[in-house]
């Protein structure tokens, strides 16, 4: 009897053992407790994140943002970078104290050797205006047409060239109002009348008139003319120009390969440098000279002269409209102004003959006269280089001339103030 009931207690307790590989007996369901509001209660703990995990989705969420930023902070240090390299390398065209020794020097009496004519002469002319110890009797503005005009082809009279280079309408008021925040306003102004001179700004391809962009609006606001908003006038081209990782390439090359470097002089005459005179004029290097062989001028002057036949110049009447403001303002304040027109190289001037272009450049000389008739004001020079007197030998392209052929156009001033005694 003993031995019975022994075996059948082993019996029920292998029943009640798991089985090895079976699941383990199911949980009993647990009683879902209904709070107050009839709403099943919030489980005591939520389920628990692996570590590993949260990490992947925290790197997944994050590392775009830190990407992004690292890389902005990159390219802003890399424009930064360019940005200062040009400045340190071309300061004589982005940079006031690149500028600063060549204003000092003129003040001096002094020379100043550059690299490239190409320059910031807008703020250059700001700065040596600035530091002139007396007002000039007459001064010139125009464009490059007149850089080899220097003080000696005007006689009796201190002469002074304040030439920029790629001169707009805008130019003329800018570089006038230079001259009045400097108190150096002369007696006389002789103006060029190039034919771009009015060409509206949308159309414009070169970009070197732009820093004098804040002093034509300076002018244009003692005028009371209404110019467009700001930001249709930003100097675009001449800011990413700054940026340039090709012009800085150029920028290096040429100051690391260059044996001598801009300076202050009482030289006139150097190999590879251009030298700015204080009267405002430039004597070219002798690389510059010994390239500009009759040859090279001839091809320079048909290639352009092509290249204009169906371009004729264009005209912007709220240029116009200026330009007559501002003749009003100098008759205001007593000075007499000259109208003067650069003369063309023959070879250019001969080939355009007969095309859009110059029946454009005929329309320019006609406003010319008009403005002049209506204003009282003399007109000297011409396009025409036959009238004037100028023969190819005397310039270096389509347009440029030596001051061979300018001596002719102050010769012709000189001889007006004589008859008028004022020299």
């Amino acid at each position: 009897m003993a031995d019975a009931m022994s075996e059948a207690r082993k019996m029920l307790q292998l029943r009640s053992r798991p089985s090895r590989g079976a699941p383990p007996p199911a949980a009993a369901p647990r009683v879902q407790v209904i709070q107050d509001f009839g709403q099943p209660a919030a489980p005591a703990t939520a389920p628990a994140i692996p570590i590993v995990e949260r990490r992947r989705v925290a790197k997944a969420g994050i590392g775009p943002a830190i990407y992004a930023v690292v890389s902005f902070l990159l390219i802003i240090a890399g424009v930064a970078a360019v940005w200062h390299w040009n400045q340190r390398f071309a300061g004589e065209m982005y940079d006031d104290e690149g500028l600063r020794p060549a204003a000092e020097a003129f003040a001096k009496g002094q020379n100043y050797a550059v690299f490239d004519l190409n320059l910031n002469i807008r703020r250059l002319r700001d700065m040596h205006v600035g530091m002139l110890a007396e007002t000039p009797d007459v001064m010139i503005l125009g464009a490059s047409h007149w850089q080899e005009a220097n003080a000696g082809l005007v006689k009796d009279m201190k002469f002074y060239n304040a030439h920029v280079h790629r001169d707009y309408w805008e130019d003329m008021l800018g570089v006038t109002e230079i001259l009045v925040r400097h108190n150096r306003l002369p007696k006389r102004v002789i103006i060029s009348v190039r034919d771009n001179l009015f060409t509206p700004m949308a159309a414009r391809k070169d970009f070197l008139w732009e820093p004098g962009i804040p002093y034509w609006r300076a002018m244009a606001a003692r005028l009371g003319i209404e110019t467009e908003p700001v930001w249709q006038s930003l100097p675009y081209q001449r800011l990413r120009e700054r940026v340039s990782i090709s012009m800085l390439f150029t920028n290096l090359t040429r100051w690391y390969n260059a044996s001598e470097h801009p300076h202050a002089t009482t030289d006139v005459h150097f190999k590879g440098l251009d030298t700015l005179l204080p009267d405002g004029s430039i004597v070219w290097s002798a690389d510059h000279l010994n390239i500009f062989t009759p040859e090279r001028a001839r091809r320079e002057a048909l290639a352009f002269a092509e290249k204009r036949l169906n371009s004729p110049p264009m005209v912007e009447e709220r240029g116009v409209a200026a330009f007559e403001k501002l003749l009003d303002f100098y008759k205001d304040k007593g000075v007499t102004v000259y109208f003067v027109q650069p003369p063309f190289n023959p070879i250019y001037y001969d080939h355009v003959e007969g095309s859009p272009y110059k029946e454009g450049l005929t329309k320019i000389e006609d406003l010319t006269r008009d403005i002049a008739r209506r204003h009282g004001i003399t007109i000297i020079g011409g396009f025409n280089p036959h009238k004037v007197g100028c023969d190819a030998s005397m310039y270096i392209d389509a347009e440029h001339s030596n001051a061979r052929c300018l001596q002719k156009i102050f010769d012709e001033f000189s001889a007006l103030e004589r008859a008028k005694g004022g020299a």
